[in-house]
């Protein structure tokens, strides 16, 4: 009787999950490899697929993630109390402040026709 073959997505989350564990891989070799299972579970999400070899599709996303929270990977997260100074009051928040000008043009006659 020949083995069942294992689906990609397997045979990359196993890899990923025994280097994690034996620390041989740098942050950088984590992001990229669990950003490439992350856009393919959400592909075969996408495409309404629920399971892989009998294994909820839901579970590999899990397993990503934990190892994503685990290589710290995620930004910190801040609290409201974070963009309090030390009187308590609010600091300004420039970041989606408009007057930043971009130096691309983008000719969409193209788009229209």
């Amino acid at each position: 009787m020949a083995k069942k073959q294992k689906h990609t997505i397997e045979v990359d989350y196993l890899d990923l999950k025994n280097k994690f564990k034996a620390n041989q891989l740098t942050t950088e070799q984590v992001d990229q490899i669990t950003c490439k299972l992350i856009a393919e579970l959400a592909v075969l999400t996408i495409n309404g697929v629920t399971e892989i070899n009998g294994v909820s599709i839901d579970l590999y996303k899990d397993r990503v993630w934990w190892i994503v929270e685990k290589a710290g990977l995620l930004p910190e997260y801040r609290d409201e109390e974070d963009g309090l100074d030390e009187d308590g009051l609010d600091e300004e928040d420039d970041y989606y402040n408009d007057d930043f000008e971009y130096g691309i043009e983008i000719d969409d006659s193209k788009f229209y026709k």
